[in-house]
């Protein structure tokens, strides 16, 4: 036997073995169909044959690639709106799959089925917002057209649909839900005549007022209470801050307030801030707040420049002052002394009274009052002995 022929029984027994193991690949569902149970929620179903040659120990299962679901049963069930796919169709894959992977099977091929809704999806609002009231839900919306009429309906995750009420104080664009809890997810239909529009609503709660206090070389941010408009859930507070003039944002979180950052008083702070339901609890956040603003941006030699201009001008106030307080009473703080050589020449005069008056040089007093005192002598008799 030469060595080509050695070779080629080889390759034709190393065929034979292969395909003796080839991998085995599971059928693909089949019937597949669908029925809306409501106008949140699709049921999806479809028909499989198990392969008579499959083993007992091999368990099959379903996946959906768009829904990431893996189910053992030939049924799944959906829920669908049309606000967040931005569409009245999408498509639904199912396929077989083993798991755990069994011997040399493989997955099926993929079936896809196009899901529609019983009417078109219409953009008839924007901005759909609910807030949780004490006794019930607030929801407002804007209307897309302020001349058509919509018809709002919800249901909470286990409950049937319900009208929502319209405003008894004839609110615009409002109605309540008679849900005073965020225990379970709520839906909304919007519809008309020739279209409709589902949506899970934002949840906001109304935006705290903040206080800012100083407290010993620190900025204490204080809020009031939001309650009852998250109901029993935690909040978390979210601050956004800047210093002085730059542009980088600090961003802080706090769920027990008072939140306390360091304090720069040469420093401008300018906060905004938000709101929101903390993980676990049903999101829930309040909008953006406006700018708030504290103290003002200074050099830290500003007081210093302070004192230097302010200080001589003062000082400079004060000698002109004086001067011109000295100048008034100058008679007070600088009485004239008499001239010397005036006094010596009269001492040596020789009692001339005909000599000239003595300039006024000489210190004369102020004559002083007087007053004339008049003596009276009473005669008074001696009394005699007995």
């Amino acid at each position: 036997m030469t060595v080509a022929q050695q070779f080629f029984i080889f390759f034709c027994a190393t065929t034979m073995t292969f395909n003796c193991k080839a991998d085995y690949q599971l059928p693909e569902p089949t019937d597949m169909t669908y029925r809306w149970d409501d106008q949140f929620q699709v049921n999806v179903s479809w028909s499989w044959k198990k392969p008579d040659n499959l083993p007992e120990n091999c368990t099959v299962k379903f996946v959906s690639a768009e829904l990431n679901s893996r189910t053992p049963k030939n049924y799944i069930t959906v829920k669908y709106f049309t606000e967040d796919k931005r569409s009245d169709h999408w498509n639904i894959s199912i396929q077989a799959v083993l798991d755990p992977v069994c011997g040399h099977w493989k997955e099926s091929r993929p079936v896809i089925k196009t899901i529609k809704t019983t009417k078109p999806r219409t953009e008839l609002v924007t901005d759909f917002r609910c807030s949780l009231e004490p006794k019930r839900t607030k929801c407002f919306w804007k209307p897309v057209s302020e001349s058509v009429k919509l018809n709002i309906s919800y249901r909470t995750e286990n409950d049937k649909i319900r009208a929502c009420d319209g405003s008894t104080s004839h609110e615009k664009d409002v109605c309540y839900l008679n849900v005073n809890n965020l225990q379970f997810d709520i839906y909304v239909l919007v519809e008309t005549e020739t279209g409709r529009n589902t949506l899970k609503p934002k949840f906001v709660t109304p935006l705290p007022k903040m206080n800012i206090a100083e407290d010993k070389g620190k900025l204490s941010l204080t809020w009031e209470d939001p309650r009852p408009a998250v109901g029993k859930c935690r909040l978390k507070y979210s601050v956004y801050v800047t210093e002085c003039n730059s542009n980088n944002v600090k961003t802080l979180y706090t769920k027990e307030p008072p939140l306390n950052i360091p304090y720069n008083k040469n420093c401008q702070y300018k906060f905004r801030y938000r709101v929101q339901t903390d993980e676990y609890c049903i999101s829930v956040s309040s909008d953006l707040s406006e700018v708030i603003t504290h103290g003002e941006n200074r050099s830290p030699d500003e007081m210093l420049t302070v004192i230097a201009i302010v200080i001589p001008i003062i000082l400079s106030a004060c000698v002109i002052l004086s001067c011109y307080c000295f100048q008034r009473n100058r008679e007070i703080f600088c009485p004239r002394i008499p001239d010397p050589s005036t006094i010596f020449k009269e001492m040596m005069m020789t009692g001339n009274k005909d000599s000239k008056p003595i300039p006024g040089n000489l210190y004369t007093p102020v004559p002083e009052p007087t007053e004339n005192i008049t003596l009276v002598s009473e005669n008074i008799v001696p009394q005699e002995n007995p």
